[in-house]
């Protein structure tokens, strides 16, 4: 049997630019990443779950799968 784990990350404004005017990051996604892989867990990819206006996504969920 499998289980899943959601993990959620909210973008953070990070500076100003040009074109699109405020720049955002995910902060320290790599290493969520990397911390649950060590724990056995396999990255499966994401879900957007809000975006802005201009198509960014703001807020995404983790998606992370391990053999029970």
């Amino acid at each position: 049997m499998k289980k899943l784990m959601f993990v959620r990350v909210k973008s953070e404004l990070c500076g100003y630019g040009f074109e699109k005017g405020t720049r955002y990051k995910f902060k320290d996604v790599e290493k969520i990443i990397q911390e649950r892989m060590e724990d056995g867990w396999s990255y499966k990819g994401y879900i957007p779950l809000e975006t802005r206006g201009t198509g960014d996504i703001e807020t995404m969920s983790l998606i992370f799968e391990k053999d029970e």
